[in-house]
């Protein structure tokens, strides 16, 4: 299954985030680990504690969600039709893709750059 810019990230401004970047939302069931393991890091970086700890609640948030509505499965095959005036917006060359892969980078088309 290919991963490649499956969201788009918008900043409140309406602007596109020009960086590579990773959505991960609350229904995978890899998530809670994901975010305590941020939260780790980020102590460790001297990060602001309630930065830390509001990472290592929304952990704990996510999993009750699960608890409640059930998890997702991030290995699924895409089930919606893209929206082009959404996918129109990816970067030319970052979002969730695999930017760097074999040490190429990667355009949104598929490109690989040497």
């Amino acid at each position: 299954m290919k991963l490649v810019n499956k969201y788009l990230v918008v900043r409140r401004d309406g602007t596109v985030l020009e960086c590579p970047y990773l959505v991960i939302g609350a229904r995978d069931p890899a998530a809670p680990a994901a975010l305590r393991a941020y939260a780790n890091q980020a102590e460790q970086l001297g990060f602001s504690e309630e930065l830390v700890d509001d990472i290592r609640g929304q952990a704990d948030d996510w999993e009750r969600f699960c608890s409640e509505f059930g998890e997702g499965d991030p290995d699924a095959p895409l089930h919606r039709t893209d929206d082009y005036t959404v996918t129109s917006r990816f970067s030319e060359t970052y979002g969730s893709a695999r930017t760097y892969p074999n040490g190429k980078l990667r355009t949104m088309g598929g490109d690989v750059r040497e």
